[in-house]
């Protein structure tokens, strides 16, 4: 199989072009957060009961993991400045479907069309940056593109958590105007792309990806709230059974729609290293601080959201300027090295910083640790733009989303059943201890899981404890995510000096 790069490139593009490719990415980015915040007074305007809220909580993530590789063979089919209107258009649609829910099914299923064109969206902006690069500038292009997504989602997602407080369903009107602006910007601004596609590809191979996809992360969705029910490991045996009927089919079939054989080059792996530190670890650090500051520190949503600022900006600055450092010669393996370290580092600040008393504490561990993901997102970006082949250009670009919103999904799960499952077992160690009974010690956990949910306070003493294990738990996740990053950085770094040292022995 051959990786030559697609020869549709624009010698000169809009100097907003790539920008524009940013905050294109940044609707899709902030669409989720926007959810989000929304969630808790949409479960309340429509009574969803506990399943359909966490089905609700998911469906979007679930249809952009599924539908994002075939829409991005689609996007190769009719060309990619029509799909990106066509997606465009088909995110304005669910959103404003999602705002006029009267009941909860029609709520999710705004969100499931919101995830299929969002995805697309993102896929398909992606996809432009090796459009509109210049020569030499892939790296330049691709910090342009994560630096101005950054800027622009901050902006949406803050707007739109402004919104929801006042009114839930006003907050989802937000992405339908903001779709509506672009798609006049991307006729001006985008080139024409030629279809680059005419063959009929596997329509099986599609199906199992996209049955396999959604089973997976379902499962996976249903570690946080069930480790121990039979439906959750059933569900992500069967997803994986999927999987592998998809790749079983693409080295079978006459027309593959992906090509699999890139699962064996150094590459390609390389991107998928540098994708897990990027997505699991973002993933993990914006999850579990916000829950430290939230449950531990009682600060509120809009003091999280306050706090994460300088976080956010550093993703930004570190975009920007590692970009320069890789078009002046920094390498993607230095990157991607860097980023592990970094974000080892950062995690170990997070370990350090775990009974501190205020927010101030963990800012240096979160700069450390956004700059680190940013530093790995990069060799992400144009890994996966540079191993991916001309005629399947668009289903591999789009397949990036797919494996983030996966290490994403699973970066959530299980940093949440880590720190639950030792809570839990700290709390009763703590209490048992103490010399309460067993009887007494289940009444405390369950007061515990009455605070999560509603803010409600147990007695000092069970509370106490509570707290103490939730630091030790938070502790002993971050030393294991900055084992798992650097070992992931390291990985990475090591397929790229192989595929370098292959070089010369093929020429």
């Amino acid at each position: 199989m051959t990786t030559t790069s697609p020869t549709f490139v624009v010698r000169s593009a809009h100097t907003l072009a790539i920008p524009l490719l940013g905050v294109l990415a940044a609707v899709q980015g902030s669409a989720p957060n926007i959810a989000a915040t929304a969630l808790v007074g949409a479960s309340r305007g429509l009574d969803m009961v506990g399943g359909d809220q966490a089905l609700a909580a998911s469906m979007q993530t679930l249809a952009i993991a599924a539908s994002v590789i075939t829409t991005g063979l689609l996007a190769d089919r009719i060309g990619r400045r029509r799909m990106l209107i066509a997606a465009l258009v088909t995110g304005l649609v669910g959103q404003l479907i999602v705002a006029a829910a009267p009941m909860p099914l029609v709520y999710i299923l705004g969100q499931a069309v919101t995830g299929v064109g969002l995805g697309a969206v993102y896929a398909a902006a992606f996809a432009y940056i090796q459009v509109l690069a210049a020569p030499g500038r892939l790296p330049a292009a691709v910090a342009t593109f994560a630096a101005c997504s950054g800027a622009a989602g901050v902006l949406f997602t803050f707007s739109g958590g402004l919104l929801a407080g006042v009114d839930w369903r006003l907050a989802f009107v937000l992405v339908p105007v903001l779709s509506a602006l672009c798609i006049p910007a991307v006729l001006v601004l985008l080139p024409t792309v030629a279809p680059t596609v005419a063959e009929k590809r596997d329509v099986g191979g599609q199906v199992a990806l996209i049955a396999g996809m959604v089973v997976f992360l379902f499962g996976v969705s249903q570690l946080a709230s069930s480790l121990t029910n039979p439906l959750t490991w059933a569900a992500m045996a069967l997803g994986v059974v999927l999987l592998a009927a998809f790749v079983w089919s693409q080295t079978r079939v006459a027309n593959p729609f992906f090509p699999v054989a890139l699962f064996r080059r150094p590459l390609f792996l390389a991107a998928l290293c540098a994708g897990f530190v990027f997505n699991a670890g973002g993933a993990v650090a914006f999850l579990q601080l916000s829950n430290l500051w939230q449950y531990v520190l009682a600060l509120t949503p809009s003091s999280v959201a306050v706090w994460q600022l300088p976080v956010s900006v550093t993703s930004i600055v570190g975009a920007i300027v590692l970009g320069r450092l890789m078009t002046r010669g920094m390498s993607p393996q230095t990157s991607l090295l860097v980023g592990g370290v970094l974000s080892a580092a950062g995690f170990g600040a997070a370990f350090l910083a775990r009974e501190a008393p205020t927010p101030l504490a963990f800012v240096p561990a979160g700069i450390l640790i956004a700059f680190g993901i940013t530093a790995a997102a990069l060799p992400y970006g144009t890994l996966v733009l540079s191993e991916a082949p001309a005629e399947f250009y668009g289903a591999v670009t789009s397949s990036r989303t797919t494996f983030g919103q996966l290490f994403s999904s699973l970066g959530t799960a299980v940093s949440t059943v880590v720190i639950t499952q030792l809570t839990i077992s700290g709390i009763t160690a703590r209490l048992s201890a103490a010399g309460l009974s067993d009887a007494a010690v289940h009444t405390a956990l369950v007061g515990v899981g009455t605070y999560a949910k509603d803010g409600t306070r147990p007695d000092a003493q069970v509370f106490d404890a509570a707290v103490a294990a939730y630091r030790a738990g938070f502790g002993a996740l971050m030393i294991g995510m900055a084992v798992i990053a650097l070992a992931a950085s390291v990985a990475g770094s090591a397929l790229i000096a192989r595929a370098s040292r292959a070089v010369p022995a093929s020429a």
